[in-house]
């Protein structure tokens, strides 16, 4: 038996383990850990528009951001797993 093409009407899943599947939303800022320094972007860019050795500089100016644009703020440990996701009103 063969497996049904699909259309375009067919709803996609994300992948298992995805942050998509883990409730991530679509659009956010998003503060993390790589090559020694702590960074913050918007979801839409792989260039942060901040980036430093602080932590917790690097969470306000994320938070910040994230309030302007009224977009989800994800932060990430230095492993990379989600820490927290903050949601403005």
């Amino acid at each position: 038996m063969s497996t049904p093409a699909l259309s375009d009407k067919t709803p996609r899943r994300p992948a298992p383990g995805s942050d998509l599947a883990r409730g991530v939303p679509a659009e956010f800022v998003e503060t993390y850990y790589v090559d020694g320094a702590w960074h913050s972007r918007r979801h839409d860019s792989r260039v942060p528009f901040a980036s430093g050795d602080d932590e917790l500089d690097q969470i306000a100016l994320g938070s910040q951001v994230a309030r302007w644009n009224r977009l989800p703020h994800i932060i990430r440990t230095a492993s990379g797993d989600i820490a927290e996701v903050l949601y403005v009103s």
